[in-house]
């Protein structure tokens, strides 16, 4: 296994370097075509995805031993006094619970307006005016940011398994639904070496977790 998400991350790194070389992003410009944004964006979702599955295996594979937990009575001064001192060696990787996983998603389930449309109803009563799609290059910053983080992330991606494997263990303990690992689609776009992984990553993510506690 451990050769297998090796694999994996070497090619997701080569596919990164592929967006930003053929995106031209390697030449640090201001702004980029609408074309062009959309094109990597779509390209670094889907390694980005494949990452993730990877760092689940690794998360699943570590063995760490169980976060301490304060007494009921414990609380006050006794509860956010400070922690010892760790040695060298070790590693604390409580202190980014709170900002691992960014803010949580949530979906509008009642829609949003379309730019570029207009609302005649409003227009009809007086109230609305037409909108257009502003055209044109856009910058090219988030796209190199993006890329970077990637990059940052596989050069080690120790750290954040740990991280992740804490955090899997919390939602096991708390009888959370299982993650689901989905099988992705359009892997022969991704090229040889990196569509195979993409395409086992499915079914190992599953036994991977299949000890989960059955939540159904």
């Amino acid at each position: 296994m451990a050769a297998f998400i090796e694999q994996g991350l070497k090619a997701a790194q080569g596919a990164v370097l592929d967006v930003r070389a053929q995106a031209g992003l390697h030449l640090e410009p201001d702004s980029v075509s609408r074309r062009v944004r959309a094109r990597v964006r779509g390209r670094l979702k889907v390694i980005e995805t494949i990452v993730r599955r990877l760092i689940i295996l690794m998360a699943a594979a570590l063995d760490l031993p169980p976060l301490p937990q304060a007494s009921p009575g414990q609380t006050g001064a006794a509860a956010s006094a400070p922690r010892p001192a760790l040695a060298d060696t070790v590693e604390d990787v409580t202190d980014t619970f709170g900002t691992s996983y960014g803010p949580v998603h949530r979906l509008n389930l009642t829609g949003r307006r379309a730019a570029g449309l207009m609302d005649w109803q409003d227009a009809f009563a007086g109230k609305g005016a037409a909108q257009t799609l502003v055209a044109g290059p856009v910058p090219a910053a988030p796209l190199i940011a993006h890329i970077i983080a990637l990059q940052r992330l596989l050069k080690d991606p120790a750290p954040t398994a740990r991280r992740l494997a804490r955090h899997l263990a919390q939602m096991k303990a708390r009888q959370e639904p299982r993650p689901v690992c989905p099988p992705s689609t359009g892997n022969f776009r991704l090229g040889a070496e990196l569509g195979s992984v993409a395409s086992a990553l499915p079914g190992l993510v599953s036994r991977a977790v299949a000890d989960w506690p059955d939540t159904s």
